[in-house]
């Protein structure tokens, strides 16, 4: 089992009704300063204004107390070290929650913190960071957590010996770790094989891991082409046709598996014909109705050439078109396809993130006034899920999260859930959003 200092810290998050003594403000210090202290890293030199460190409103390292030192309760009374350990044993019992990430905080040199370090750490910082905000919102409703912070390393063999340590034996449910290798090795070595794992960030299919108790927060690549093939269905109407065009990269391949079949389950009346060449695309457009055209594509010459004909025939005034699309393609630039937007492209996303919102806009300003810089998608999701897991165990306690889990969507800021079980490897996440391309963007419908 491993030792303690393996946790870089623990904070309580506490409802803020009265005074915390001993709460500390790490405002002005580098983050990865603190947790490189941490890990007996000493001489690190901070980069001012790039990361910063939260305001810690609830108590920071109860684990680090030792005999002889007091604190002060809520009643104003005075407790040792070890007496104040055991009754945040007995206060946060249910509600402790580790948090795995790969700060990679052993890879920093010893002599100053470079820009690398930085960078290799954002990911994990970003996620971090939103996680906290999204506990403390829940502590000002009157919520407790005990949140246990470890550095996976990026490191498959550290992270299998983490799952040993008592920290996670303890934890009511563990967010992490991120990366696919890191998540197997965790998952396997994890003792009690009913506390729940969640995938935070990874895009795999639930399948490469074959975990019963994984929770994927990122919806897979069936989710999406699933809801691909709904939309596709719901538009179809008498004397359209519905073109599937196949194409030979893999990324085209592995979205159009099944994708007929799904169609055809949410409506059984449709006409689908299936293609591999322009030429038979071209051969089976209808002049009356609709030609929703589904492909895959993330091919850059594959996706050019289906373009440039389907823009060509809509030109011809006589074809009208629905595409549908990866979701990868919300990444590329169009613009040099003039009639793009003319052929109504549609796809999916995980991301539900309304930029204009207020709640949005509250968020951001939040977060640059805790930590001194902008959000990133990782630190939504991050927030999204300490409000989700976080709000289960408040509402119902740990013991029922599984019996939740399928029962109770959420849609946040960034990340929307709806998770569907399969007791071979566990609990995916099936919510996705539609994005229409308008005004040179796919843009939230």
């Amino acid at each position: 089992m491993l030792k303690e200092s393996t946790e870089l810290f623990t904070t309580s998050v506490q409802n803020h009704q009265q005074p915390l003594s001993g709460s500390k403000k790490l405002r002005n210090s580098s983050l990865l300063i603190a947790l490189a202290l941490a890990l007996g890293v000493s001489s690190c030199t901070p980069k001012v204004g790039v990361l910063r460190a939260p305001d810690y409103k609830g108590n920071v390292g109860n684990n680090s107390s030792k005999p002889g030192d007091t604190n002060k309760t809520p009643d104003g009374s005075s407790e040792t070290g070890e007496s104040a350990k055991e009754n945040a044993t007995k206060r946060f019992m249910g509600r402790n929650i580790s948090l795995v990430l790969p700060f990679q905080l052993d890879q920093i040199s010893e002599n100053a913190l470079a820009e690398k370090d930085i960078k290799r750490a954002a990911l994990a910082l970003d996620y971090y960071q939103g996680f906290q905000l999204g506990l403390e919102e829940l502590a000002k409703k009157g919520a407790d957590f005990n949140l246990n912070v470890l550095d996976s390393r990026d490191n498959a063999a550290y992270s299998g010996s983490l799952a040993l340590s008592s920290s996670v034996e303890e934890a009511s449910i563990v967010i992490g770790p991120v990366y696919p290798q890191e998540i197997k090795a965790f998952g396997s070595n994890l003792k009690d094989k009913e506390t729940l794992q969640v995938n935070p960030l990874a895009a795999s299919m639930p399948t490469e891991f074959n975990l019963p108790n994984l929770v994927s927060l990122t919806p897979p690549i069936k989710a999406h082409s699933n809801a691909i093939a709904a939309r596709a269905a719901r538009e179809y109407s008498a004397g359209d046709v519905i073109i599937i065009f196949n194409t030979t990269d893999s990324d085209g391949k592995q979205f159009l598996n099944g994708m007929s079949t799904a169609i055809k389950q949410a409506k059984n009346n449709v006409r689908i014909v299936s293609v591999s060449s322009l030429s038979q695309l071209n051969e089976n457009l209808s002049l009356t109705g609709t030609n929703i055209i589904v492909t895959g594509t993330t091919d850059k010459n594959q996706l050019k050439n289906l373009l440039t004909n389907l823009i060509k025939k809509y030109g011809e005034n006589t074809y009208n078109f629905s595409l549908f699309g990866h979701p990868l393609w919300e990444r590329y630039d169009f613009s040099m396809y003039a009639g793009f937007a003319d052929l109504n492209p549609t796809i999916t996303t995980e991301s539900n993130l309304k930029t204009w919102s207020a709640a949005v806009k509250a968020f951001k300003d939040t977060y640059a006034d805790t930590y001194g810089v902008q959000p990133s998608d990782q630190s939504y999701k991050g927030y999204d899920s300490a409000l989700y897991f976080g709000g289960l165990i408040n509402k119902y306690g740990a013991d029922r999260l599984k019996e939740k889990l399928t029962k109770e969507s959420y849609n946040g800021l960034f990340s929307s859930y709806k998770f569907r079980y399969n007791e071979a490897w566990g609990y995916a996440n099936e919510s996705v959003a539609y994005r229409t391309y308008r005004g040179g963007s796919f843009q939230l419908q």
